[in-house]
């Protein structure tokens, strides 16, 4: 069963998708924290977002680009402003789709059909598994898993994001600030403790899977993917 999220704050229209949505064998969630809209998305892990614009908080361009980050799923932009700066706007900003409010149910339907059967279905291209390896450990970026011949740890977004870095800059030395410019660079405030705990966290996922790599600290620098010594 095909996933959706709706991020829609007007309650009748909200619980209008989903109903008629669930009827065609949708299984539909709607937020209700617009504050979280993110976390709702990674628990959820939909594989279609319906995302409106005018949203409690932040809009739905913004949510968009933080799904952006971390997914590749399809978003339908809802809305009843989409003049051709919107969608432009919308394009930039992540959307696949565009549905104008006021919205017949069948064109709704018939969208989210066509972008399913484009990603998922007869129409989408068969997926290459995008796999980093060094020394005995791979990092699944489509799995979010670390592991080796021996064991396998699931990561969480942030580990993941960190671990990438660590991979792809190895044997160099990735700047503390350039880690959490890249990783939290929408956030307002982020504490230098934020990213200490992540590292901590992720050290100890290399060594629950007898890891040949560690992950050291250069001090006053950043941090360092190397192989450990025999």
């Amino acid at each position: 069963m095909y996933k959706i999220l709706i991020v829609e704050d007007e309650v009748t229209i909200a619980n209008t998708l989903k109903n008629h949505l669930e009827k065609y064998g949708y299984y539909c969630h709607t937020v209700v924290d617009f504050e979280k809209v993110l976390d709702v998305f990674q628990d959820v892990e939909p594989h279609l977002v319906i995302m409106d614009i005018n949203l409690p908080a932040f809009d739905g361009y913004y949510w968009s680009r933080k799904i952006r980050r971390v997914s590749n799923c399809p978003i339908m932009i809802l809305s009843a402003r989409m003049s051709e700066l919107d969608q432009v706007y919308g394009i930039e900003n992540g959307a696949d789709d565009f549905i104008t409010k006021p919205f017949l149910m069948d064109v709704v339907l018939a969208k989210i059909n066509g972008q399913i059967r484009r990603v998922y279905g007869e129409y989408a291209k068969k997926p290459q598994t995008r796999i980093l390896k060094k020394g005995n450990t791979a990092l699944n970026l489509d799995t979010v898993r670390l592991s080796t011949s021996e064991q396998e740890e699931q990561l969480t977004v942030k580990e993941l994001q960190l671990c990438a870095m660590l991979f792809k800059a190895f044997p160099n030395v990735v700047a503390r600030q350039q880690l959490l410019t890249a990783i939290w660079d929408d956030e307002a405030f982020v504490e230098e403790n934020t990213l200490t705990v992540n590292i901590v966290r992720l050290r100890k996922k290399f060594e629950a899977i007898h890891s040949s790599l560690e992950i050291t600290t250069i001090r006053g620098i950043g941090y360092q993917l190397t192989e450990k010594s025999l």
